[in-house]
């Protein structure tokens, strides 16, 4: 394990740290504190480039609200990065003999403020994400579940419609504190006080939200379980690539996620940086508004995804940390195709497909036109990311070459999940993490316009092959419809799937037992460390 101690830091990189932790000061470095086994203890810094929407997990959307409470919420059961189930709140579970119940039995457990968690909050949980009130994405999910039922307070048992392929996955849902929230109405989800001020059952608790420039995570003591080593977590907001790059070379952070190729570069020979490559469950796509006379043809979709260079977004925009897509679940799920080939650069395939759909360039002024309609479309994508940017530049260029008329707009992201939830726009151009479950119902299923079917898609076929391998319990059996599927959705493109990243995240390395995997760049941040000679601000106990 490396040692290596920082010998210095910036004064601005002090002063910014000490107004968010409170009352801290500078750790003198002293040899006898080297510690080989984990101590109690020190702030990490963590670098985000987005505040959450909400932190409510009936209706959160953004990725970054999912990692915050990722780490202030506990779970029945947890995931590892094995993909295996494992406890969590719940200490053992039993399925019934005809597969129609799952019997979950909990552990002593409290939430923040003392109040045990029980078996009603996991019942209350439930009714509110399946309640049509609330509008959860997550509803679809849970679709199977007939009831759940408490025989006492430590015990849950779930029912199903009929025999899930996955009861545990089936019934992997948040826990909300039904003593806080069971009053509450909601109708009026939207001015709940658990939106800015959750409460927490997991091993950090929400100490503060500056709104557009931190969240302060500190321990919770009410959750022995899983009792982290650091005293506080400090989520820092910052939008621009380059600047959360500088703050982790100056010290100021310690913990930037989705690095660009350049930067890791860069970043390779620092001696106080170390970079994890991650191969993980996202994938970049461009996302077609099917309801628009311009997308609605299959042909035209396909035409478009074929007039787009995946290698070039690969070797160019990812600097080789990826590779060309074919398909909504990637290569790390069990389900994955692995002989569906992505869709490869070929523009004149693309203008013969267009030409055969009744696009043409009658006027000669190279844009496309049918009926006296133009092909054009505004291509919307997330602002202050470099990967983002430029191949929204690469997408423009590659179908302005096939005749679309193609204009770019850059938005923040609170704005761009707007104009996608109102349906306001021609294609999105972003990236997706796929679902545990190895389930893209949410994106392409008809009717998930309230997840994440935010292009209207609807293919008859499409449900029936999910409905048809969601229902199978033999992973054997699932296969080939799951393959089906795939090939199905490569046909009919709901959006243009273009690479597989690998996520790079660079650590300082005064952070032990940093282990950063698909699930999450700081899962398992309870696990994770700081000798006290590497802490760079201490608390007022530890002076």
């Amino acid at each position: 394990m490396d040692r290596r101690q920082r010998r210095g830091i910036a004064l601005a990189a002090m002063l910014a740290v000490l107004t968010t932790v409170g009352a801290c000061g500078r750790a003198e470095r002293r040899p006898d504190q080297a510690a080989e086994t984990p101590v109690p203890g020190g702030t990490a810094v963590v670098a985000v480039a987005d505040e959450p929407d909400v932190l409510n997990s009936l209706v959160r959307t953004s990725a970054v609200a999912g990692t915050v409470l990722s780490l202030i919420e506990a779970s029945l059961i947890e995931m590892t990065p094995a993909l295996l189930w494992e406890p969590q709140v719940a200490e053992r579970w039993e399925v019934a003999p005809d597969s129609l119940s799952i019997t979950y039995h909990l552990r002593p457990w409290c939430w923040e403020d003392g109040a045990p968690l029980t078996s009603a909050d996991v019942r209350l949980s439930w009714q509110l994400l399946t309640d049509p009130r609330v509008g959860s994405p997550r509803a679809d999910l849970l679709r199977d579940i007939a009831d759940v039922t408490t025989p006492d307070s430590a015990t849950v048992v779930y029912r199903f419609r009929q025999p899930p392929a996955d009861p545990l996955t089936l019934t992997f849902h948040a826990i909300v504190p039904a003593h806080v929230v069971a009053d509450l109405d909601p109708t009026r989800l939207d001015r709940w006080p658990t939106n800015r001020r959750p409460l927490a059952s997991g091993p950090f608790r929400l100490d503060s939200w500056d709104a557009g420039s931190q969240l302060v995570l500190a321990r919770n003591p009410a959750c022995p379980q899983l009792q982290p080593y650091l005293d506080r977590v400090v989520l820092r907001v910052m939008p621009d690539e380059t600047a959360r790059i500088l703050a982790l070379e100056a010290g100021e952070v310690d913990v930037v996620s989705d690095v660009a190729p350049a930067a890791a570069r860069r970043l390779a020979d620092h001696p106080e940086i170390g970079l994890h490559e991650v191969s993980g469950r996202v994938f970049g796509f461009l996302m077609w508004n099917t309801r628009r006379p311009q997308l609605a043809s299959p042909t035209v979709r396909k035409a478009l995804s074929l007039a787009i260079d995946r290698g070039r977004f690969v070797d160019d925009l990812l600097g080789g940390y990826g590779e060309p897509a074919a398909s909504y679940l990637p290569p790390v799920l069990w389900n994955h195709d692995r002989d569906l080939a992505p869709d490869p650069f070929r523009p004149d395939s693309a203008r013969a497909l267009l030409a055969a759909a009744g696009w043409r360039d009658g006027d000669g002024d190279g844009v496309r036109e049918r009926d006296g309609l133009p092909l054009r479309i505004e291509i919307i994508y997330r602002s202050g990311d470099s990967v983002r940017e430029n191949g929204a530049v690469v997408l423009r260029q590659n179908l302005r070459d096939v005749g679309v008329d193609v204009s770019l707009r850059a938005l923040e992201l609170g704005t761009a999940l707007d104009f996608l939830r109102g349906g306001r726009f021609d294609a999105y151009w972003g990236e997706f993490q796929a679902n545990l479950y190895a389930d893209p119902s949410p994106l392409v299923q008809s009717g998930a316009t309230d997840r994440f079917n935010f292009g209207g898609y609807a293919n008859a076929r499409v449900d029936s092959l999910l409905a048809a391998a969601r229902a199978c319990r033999d992973r054997g059996i699932a296969r080939p419809l799951w393959d089906a599927l795939q090939v199905e959705l490569a046909a009919d493109q709901p959006a243009a799937v273009i690479y597989y990243p690998r996520q790079i995240v660079a650590i300082n390395r005064r952070l032990r037992d940093a282990t950063p995997d698909m699930l999450s760049p700081v899962n398992y941040l309870h696990r994770w460390w700081i000798a006290p000679a590497d802490r760079r601000w201490m608390s007022a106990q530890e002076r």
